[in-house]
């Protein structure tokens, strides 16, 4: 038999296996079989997405499959070949991908485990594997899998804050979908602060109150959103404490979720806040450069998006704050750059995302700016604009200035105007000063710009 022989009686061999016409489609019609040496198949696929996918979900069964019909043992072994790179998807739609997915077959009493997903609030995107660990938030993922291998044993309970859109939901989330893969028959619930206050108003109205313990307190993994909220409502703590205590006692785990740690949270009970802080806390922080341009990079090659290297830098330089806004901007990027002939521009990228000088200096106003130096050196807008001279008062101005004609464009003129100063030539100055600094201090240079960060975060 020839190569595309021997592949295309593989493939059909495989197809039967699966069972399931839109995965066959999805990772299989797009490859071929480019060499045979050794025990050895060079296999041709599109990306390294679709590599890594069949690399680790269908390894077996393609070894199986070619060996059956080679009649000898052969290993695959992927490679990207240009030639697929090309052709078009195949079109399928999301329903039929994730009927199809493994995990999505399996059953148990007639129950899929995407409907035991649904019934337990986990969205089934939120997985390990489609999670980007870098050193903003390894210390959380660490922990996560941990509590995922040993629920109710590692870290209970476990207590990730940081800010919104930097991956705590997705975390504890996919906690819950490695048990739920593991033993359909544990019961898990993910649900809001105000989702289980609302839940125990609707019990106690209708007097309910004891199905709703029985509901709350027979958990394997009970995951609480925004507990920060929890400090809102006083019987709704006494409700909460009461149920933490009977799950914890029964090794079930908890999970909480905070946008800040537990000693940030007012008017939080004591006891509670004991608890809180009487397992593992992790935090999550804002996500550095490098880890923005992977997770960019990992989903421009999962959704096969034609953009270049120095595009995806371009959005991680200017989205900073989370991953949401981050895949959001990356979306946003690829719809303008497929209606253009040629690759967008930095400056076009900067236009489009509203980070470009026009667009910043339409949201930030100059006096916005100084008070906002002048909040970060604990000074006033008045002693900036006065004619004192000392060490930090000048400095404070200088980064003023700087700020106002580097990075939001504004003329000499203008700048000395705003800062109460006669000659432009003082503008220049203070512009060299700072460049200089940022030059040959990198302490500096970060300082500086988590300031231009917060002025541009605040008046968002």
């Amino acid at each position: 038999m020839s190569l595309e022989e021997l592949w295309k009686i593989t493939l059909a061999q495989i197809e039967v296996k699966l069972d399931s016409p839109a995965h066959f489609k999805t990772w299989f019609k797009d490859t071929i079989l480019l060499e045979i040496s050794g025990n050895s198949a060079r296999i041709g696929v599109k990306n390294s997405y679709t590599s890594d996918w069949l690399n680790k979900r269908h390894n077996k069964l393609i070894a199986k499959s070619i060996s059956y019909v080679y009649g000898s043992q052969l290993s695959p072994v992927f490679e990207i070949d240009k030639s697929l790179a090309n052709i078009p998807n195949p079109k399928i739609t999301a329903d039929d991908i994730i009927k199809d997915t493994p995990i999505f077959a399996m059953e148990f009493n007639d129950e899929t485990i995407f409907q035991k997903l649904r019934k337990s609030n986990i969205n089934s995107n939120y997985s390990f594997d489609a999670f980007i660990v870098g050193p903003s938030n390894k210390l959380a993922h660490a922990a996560s899998l941990g509590v995922a291998r040993n629920p109710g044993q590692s870290y209970n309970p476990l207590f990730i804050y940081g800010g919104t859109g930097l991956g705590k939901t997705h975390l504890s989330q996919a906690i819950g979908r490695y048990i739920l893969e593991k033993d359909q028959t544990k019961n898990i619930l993910y649900i809001s602060s105000e989702g289980f206050l609302n839940d125990m108003v609707k019990a106690i109205k209708s007097g309910k109150t004891t199905e709703f313990r029985q509901k709350y307190r027979t958990l394997d993994l009970l995951i609480i959103d925004d507990i920060q909220f929890l400090s809102k409502w006083q019987e709704t703590q006494n409700e909460f404490f009461n149920t933490f205590n009977v799950l914890y006692n029964d090794k079930k785990q908890i999970i909480l979720i905070s946008d800040r740690p537990p000693e940030q949270i007012e008017r939080i009970e004591e006891r509670l806040r004991s608890r809180f802080q009487g397992g593992m806390i992790a935090d999550i922080i804002r996500p550095e450069f490098e880890m923005r341009l992977a997770i960019l990079e990992k989903k421009a090659q999962e959704m096969q998006m034609d953009l270049t290297k120095n595009m995806l830098e371009q959005i991680a330089n200017l989205i900073t704050d989370n991953v949401r806004e981050l895949e959001g901007a990356l979306q946003k990027i690829h719809l303008y750059n497929s209606m253009h002939e040629s690759h967008l521009s930095n400056e076009e990228i900067s236009s489009i995302l509203g980070k470009d000088v026009r667009s910043r200096r339409e949201k930030v106003k100059p006096n916005q700016i100084i008070r906002k130096v002048a909040k970060e050196f604990d000074l006033t807008v008045k002693e900036l604009h006065g004619p004192r001279r000392t060490q930090e008062i000048a400095f404070a101005r200088q980064i003023c200035m700087y700020i106002l004609r580097e990075d939001f464009g504004y003329k000499l003129e203008d700048v000395a105007k705003y800062l109460n100063r006669k000659d432009h030539t003082t503008v220049l100055h203070a512009v060299d000063k700072i460049k200089s600094m940022i030059a040959r201090d990198e302490g500096f240079k970060n300082q500086l710009e988590l300031i231009l960060e917060n002025i541009t975060k605040e008046e968002s």
